[in-house]
């Protein structure tokens, strides 16, 4: 009976903590064939532009970048098939750009 009590609470632990780090994503977009697109959240426009023109300049055909909200500020996260260079310009990129504000619409 406390062995399974345990077994719950720990399953519990689990789970609590997967949903805490997925609410932590902010966006993810995965590039196919050196096109990126967007998996998952929305990234603003000049953010895709760059990772556009990023993955063609490093001739990327496939990867898949996810930026995460962190204490110190938004991280990127990089598949291995992205090179160094690549990552660390997408990273100044990210953070030269507002990300989980409200965008205003212009008024006409």
């Amino acid at each position: 009976m406390l062995i399974s009590l345990l077994l719950m609470i720990a399953l519990l632990l689990v789970a609590g903590a997967l949903l805490i780090w997925q609410v932590s994503i902010i966006f993810s977009i995965e590039i196919e064939d050196g096109h990126p697109r967007v998996r998952r959240g929305d990234p603003p426009k000049t953010f895709q532009h760059t990772v556009r023109d990023v993955a063609r300049r490093y001739a990327i055909q496939k990867g898949r970048l996810t930026a995460i909200r962190r204490q110190e500020g938004l991280r990127l996260r990089g598949s291995s098939s992205i090179p160094k260079e690549a990552h660390a310009e997408l990273q100044a990129a990210l953070q030269r750009i507002k990300v989980g504000q409200k965008r205003r619409k212009k008024r006409r």
